[in-house]
């Protein structure tokens, strides 16, 4: 498979120029490796630098046995991939730099959230600059299929106080259904749907079997496995660690504890409850999401023949997809935001609230449908008299842009390809 420009790809170079450690964190097999190896692969390094994996178990020894002899020997800069597997790196990596500060020294690759690990007391603040890679989004695979560069903001366009949307790129039903069920992993991009469930499969048994072991020090490995298929049963809906923990017969401490491990492996995402003063009846409970709707089909067990037969699967699925493609366009927009639902003890419910950090926020609900009606907009309605967003949109899966007033408007899915 040819190599697919990525959208982080400009951020991270910037992070190279001025930050002596620059760390890519993300889930296993979304292209962390193969982007840091584009890197050493420029021409301005080209001959130079060192690669080194902590996959190879013999690089692993001498990882955690003589972390500085290991990286003394090196030429910069190095590349250390999977650096969670020997946190003992880290604290060499900081002496390092703390003797000889150039930047772009180091490129870690981690599959794991490392500034939530146990291990890593020792934090690598002011040296380093942390960035995330999911797997590819629509606009990545639709730049690369069409030879194009998909540069628009989305994030700052959906946050933007005079949202002005442009014809959306034509994404028909059926390609919205593929994209879900496909999801975005390099690997099954070009694999039949028999061979994609297989890797599906096989990708979140390794993970559980061997991540979830080394990584967290968690041994309940068969109950792990009945947790992620129970999650995926309600993603998109609101976590309840005591209906889980009576499913998996574990306490409520220990689902908490779990259901984090597997969030900071990149596997799940938890969007947290939005609230303002002003919303009294706001509830803050946390929604759950897979961060891979591919991955998400095959733990269901439903394929594209399926959704077609039964279009009520596709609400919660294209949701997820949508939170998806979110947090892939924030992890490379300018916009300093977040990510949040909102629900109330009245029931009433919105997606997504996308906000900034200067308080300007954006209400986003997806319908799976080709049309919208008014009284849809109620929960968006309610919160922008309230004054609490600015704007509310609907993520359709039509084909036109359908204002419904000067703050209240449905978009098509393709919107989110840019």
């Amino acid at each position: 498979m040819p190599y697919i420009a990525r959208g982080i790809e400009q951020y991270l170079q910037e992070c190279l120029t001025d930050t002596p450690v620059v760390v890519i964190t993300g889930p296993r097999q979304s292209g962390k490796t193969t982007l840091a190896r584009h890197f050493l692969d420029r021409a301005e390094h080209k001959g130079k630098g060192s690669y080194l994996t902590l996959d190879d178990e013999n690089i692993l020894s001498i990882a955690r046995n003589d972390p500085i002899g290991l990286l003394r020997s090196q030429s910069r800069p190095i590349i250390v991939d999977e650096v969670q597997r020997a946190p003992e790196l880290i604290r060499t990596i900081k002496l390092l730099v703390d003797e000889d500060r150039q930047q772009g020294s180091f490129i870690l690759t981690g599959s794991a959230d490392l500034m939530t690990l146990p291990t890593l007391a020792d934090s690598l603040a002011g040296r380093a600059e942390f960035v995330t890679l999911y797997p590819f989004s629509q606009t990545e695979l639709k730049a690369a299929s069409s030879n194009s560069q998909g540069s628009k903001d989305i994030i700052q366009q959906l946050l933007a106080p005079d949202f002005d949307p442009e014809p959306a790129i034509t994404l028909e039903y059926n390609e919205v259904v593929s994209a879900i069920v496909r999801g975005g992993y390099p690997e099954v991009q070009q694999r039949s749907p028999g061979r994609r469930t297989r890797w599906h499969r096989a990708y979140s048994d390794a993970i559980v079997r061997r991540d979830i072991k080394e990584v967290f020090q968690l041994q309940k490995l068969d109950e792990m496995g009945q947790l992620l298929k129970l999650l995926a049963s309600i993603s998109s809906e609101t976590l309840n660690y005591a209906s889980l923990g009576k499913a998996v017969q574990m306490d409520n401490k220990s689902v908490q504890k779990y259901v984090s491990a597997l969030e900071n492996l990149y596997l799940i995402k938890r969007i947290p409850g939005w609230h303002r003063n002003e919303l009294k009846r706001a509830i803050k409970q946390p929604k759950v999401h897979f961060i891979d709707t591919g991955l998400l089909c095959t733990l269901k067990g439903i394929n594209e023949a399926a959704i077609h037969k039964d279009k009520n699967l596709m609400g919660s699925l294209m949701e997820t997809w949508v939170c998806t493609e979110l947090l892939k366009s924030m992890a490379v927009s300018e916009a300093d935001c977040q990510l949040y639902h909102y629900r109330d003890k009245n029931k009433r419910e919105v997606d997504f609230i996308l906000t900034e950090h200067n308080a300007r926020a954006t209400g986003i609900e997806v319908k799976a449908g080709m049309t919208i009606k008014r009284e849809m907009f109620a929960a968006l309605d309610m919160l922008i008299e309230t004054k609490s967003i600015q704007r509310g949109i609907i993520i359709y899966n039509g084909d036109r842009i359908l204002p419904f007033s000067d703050n209240l408007i449905a978009i098509p899915a393709g919107f989110l390809l840019r």
